[in-house]
């Protein structure tokens, strides 16, 4: 049972996992209680085609491999041929006439270019995340009712205690946030942690909630089981029981070690305010994992930074897929079916269900407020969580064969989630091409130093304008750290590394840049593609963060039991 504000009790059963279509349009009210459903708007929920979920996707495992090598080969092929061209002809004219045709002005003109648009990139950013500290403008209209789920599994109290803290004190919303807890049953710790919450916090939120989720046969042991539980009972008793309008409700997925900015949930209210109609939108925060920065060791503090600056300061062309948080209405939840329990990638393949639902568009929507997360900080740590982002790439790729051949989506729709999925920063398929880019650098690498002295003057030249172009991007890369960490940076507890530390980074950065690309993305892909054609499902293992935490058991827990989810 429950126990809610007052004396009011009630017993909450288990919601069928089925997916549901909410109908989005104009939605029928009871006149007496304002902005709430009619039980008839309630009861017309629809059972809409339903996504496949991983479990269907694995029979395509076996055909991964095979695809890896022949996108290898059609990557690498005319690389090959050229490096062979190139030898057997380097003594020949033909490469001095071709480098002579391009002009001076050409090529300076594309250099001034790429120096201008590397400006205008930072540029961009230092006017989208000026002033995100501040409360935003919510742009009127009714106030959103925000819930937030924690997921957590055996999290120490002083992970846990800034993560509620952020919450308790968000600033510029009408009314708390009412926050979930949502804990496993095979954690004998989360009651305990709990009622320490409930006395610290409880007072300074809306309302908050515990979930108690109990692993059953078709799911894996991880986040994406557990959210899904939370999820359902939430608009259980906020839709079905309460009669709250799903997409009045903003739902918001946040880590167990989050610090949230304070206006971030402000933000995120204000992005759906401003768009034409934000219902079937995911709005998504800057990654950030410097909490903890100065605990980890120098490739990792460089892989961090490098990943969080390319998604701050990303393309103002691309729109970055959302890590571990992100927002969405919770009715756009019930109509892509919640969460899929037995995925790993929970992140991305919510975005990628998003995108199903909406003919293959975008849905993701920038926020300027930042999370601030713990970062992975052992070596060997690293490289297991790594392995496991990577198998959330690897699958992925498989899961999008099962959609396009057991949904039946159309053509176009399914080739825009491919397309996008494939240009993901991270996925099978960047990967893939990265490892292609690497043979070919190195290839041309090796041609360059075995010919130096042949190389012709034009060449050099053209060279020259290359690495100064790319010497300016490190200078910027510096220049925009240094201002975030001196700026927006400062709201959040950062573990700052010692001036010495500092320079050795600046020093290392583009070595380690390069060295990093093979330790924590093509070593990790290659591992996770072994395990997925020749060994079966990955279990789902934490990393340690922070502080050191116990780690989710193997994936091979089953059970029936009973699921609850308690108030307070």
């Amino acid at each position: 049972g429950i126990a809610v504000q007052g004396d009011q009790t009630a017993q909450l059963g288990l919601l069928q996992g089925k997916d549901v279509v909410i109908e989005g349009g104009d939605m029928e009210t009871d006149s007496t209680n304002t902005g709430q459903l009619s039980r008839s708007t309630i009861d017309s929920l629809i059972v809409g085609r339903p996504m496949p979920w991983q479990r269907q996707a694995r029979r395509f495992y076996k055909w991964l491999l095979p695809f890896a090598l022949a996108a290898l080969f059609a990557l690498c092929a005319p690389a090959a041929y050229m490096y062979w061209h190139i030898e057997r002809t380097w003594s020949s004219k033909g490469w001095r006439i071709l480098l002579a045709g391009i002009p001076d002005g050409v090529a300076i003109g594309m250099w001034l270019f790429g120096l201008t648009s590397v400006v205008v990139q930072y540029a961009y950013h230092f006017v989208r995340l000026r002033g995100s500290v501040a409360t935003p403008d919510c742009l009127g209209g009714e106030p959103l009712t925000h819930v937030v789920i924690v997921c957590s599994y055996k999290e120490p109290y002083d992970v846990l205690g800034r993560t509620f803290s952020s919450l308790a004190g968000q600033r510029g919303l009408r009314q708390p946030p009412i926050v979930v807890f949502a804990a496993e049953a095979r954690d004998p710790s989360w009651r305990a942690s709990f009622e320490q919450l409930r006395q610290a916090y409880g007072h300074r939120l809306k309302q908050l909630w515990w979930s108690e989720h109990v692993l059953v046969e078709v799911e894996i042991a991880g986040k994406a089981a557990n959210e899904n539980f939370a999820a359902r009972e939430v608009f259980r008793i906020l839709v079905e029981e309460q009669g709250l309008n799903p997409f009045e409700v903003m739902l918001s997925i946040v880590d167990a070690d989050s610090v949230l900015s304070p206006t971030y949930l402000a933000h995120v209210e204000a992005a759906f305010r401003a768009q034409p109609d934000g219902r079937r939108l995911v709005y998504n925060g800057p990654l950030n994992v410097y909490r903890n920065f100065a605990e980890g060791c120098l490739s990792v503090q460089c892989l961090e930074l490098a990943r969080c600056h390319q998604d701050t300061f990303h393309s103002p062309f691309a729109v970055p897929y959302p890590f571990s948080n992100y927002s969405l209405t919770l009715g756009f939840a019930a109509e892509i079916g919640f969460w899929t329990p037995d995925v790993m990638p929970e992140d991305i393949h919510t975005v990628n269900k998003a995108m199903v639902n909406s003919f293959g568009s975008r849905t993701t929507v920038t926020i300027p407020a930042f999370i601030c997360n713990d970062l992975v900080a052992g070596f060997g740590d690293r490289y297991r969580q790594a392995k496991r982002h990577q198998w959330g790439s690897v699958t992925e790729l498989a899961w999008l064969a099962a959609l396009f051949q057991d949904m039946g989506l159309r053509f176009p729709a399914w080739w825009a989630i491919f397309t996008s999925e494939a240009t993901r920063a991270g996925s099978f398929i960047s990967t893939i091409a990265t490892i292609a880019q690497l043979l070919v650098e190195a290839s041309l690498g090796i041609v360059l130093m075995q010919h130096w002295a042949d190389v012709p003057s034009r060449a050099k030249f053209l060279l020259s304008l290359m690495g100064s172009y790319m010497a300016w991007q490190w200078l910027w890369f510096w220049i925009a750290e240094i201002a975030l960490w001196q700026t927006l940076l400062q709201q959040f507890p950062i573990e700052h590394p010692s001036p010495a530390r500092w320079v050795a980074l600046i020093l290392s950065m583009p070595t380690l840049h390069g060295v990093n690309r093979v330790v924590f993305l093509i070593l990790p892909t290659l591992h996770a593609l072994y395990h997925a054609v020749f060994v079966g499902e990955l279990a789902y293992v934490c990393a340690p963060k922070g502080v050191p935490r116990p780690c989710l058991e193997e994936a091979n827990e089953r059970s029936t039991s009973r699921k609850w989810l308690g108030a307070l």
